[in-house]
């Protein structure tokens, strides 16, 4: 059964649809109208947003830092891809309490899955917090549960798993009417 897949690079997550049957389909899609194409990514681009808003709710309703999580949630972009696509993270930024700015990418693990309480304020400060050996740094939530062969998460991949058979649901729904409205001569 087709997936989604979220890989993690440099503070950024990208959740999409990645499976064969999926690329089977994307592959006949190739062979259509130009105009099938872009209908596909229309559907795919309001499948995102539909996608965005849930991890935006997701974000305000957490039950840790909510105000944290949900900054991450707003650097979410859509991709206008043929399969639904949204990237969470990177380089936008954020001001802290104490005047630093601080990247939705770097806020993104710790406000998903935690970090140990022993750990949190030490791993989370800046060099000059260090070299006075203040306490500042960042706070986030305890670590999540474990789930499978890493962490269940606080609020995005729970809810992401939640979602996951809607959205394949909907896309496949949704390509199969753009490929009968163009596939027929």
């Amino acid at each position: 059964m087709p997936t989604t897949t979220s890989k993690s690079k440099a503070g950024t997550v990208r959740v999409r649809l990645d499976d064969p049957e999926i690329r089977a389909i994307l592959r006949a899609f190739s062979k259509m109208d130009k105009q099938a194409n872009k209908d596909l990514r229309d559907l795919s681009k309001t499948i995102s947003q539909d996608l965005v808003s849930e991890f935006r709710n997701a974000a305000r309703g957490t039950r840790w830092y909510p105000e944290q999580a949900s900054f991450v949630a707003q650097s979410a972009r859509v991709a206008r891809d043929r399969t639904p696509s949204v990237t969470l993270g990177g380089a936008k930024r954020y001001s802290t309490s104490d005047n630093r700015r601080i990247a939705a990418g770097s806020l993104l693990f710790l406000s998903e899955f935690g970090s140990p309480e022993s750990r949190q304020r030490d791993r989370f400060r800046n060099q000059a917090q260090r070299r006075n050996n203040s306490r500042g740094g960042l706070q986030g939530p305890p670590r999540s549960p474990r789930e499978g062969r890493g962490n269940r998460g606080w609020w995005l991949f729970p809810r992401l798993k939640r979602l996951q058979p809607s959205i394949l649901r909907r896309w496949i729904e949704g390509a199969n009417k753009v490929a009968d409205t163009w596939g027929k001569p």
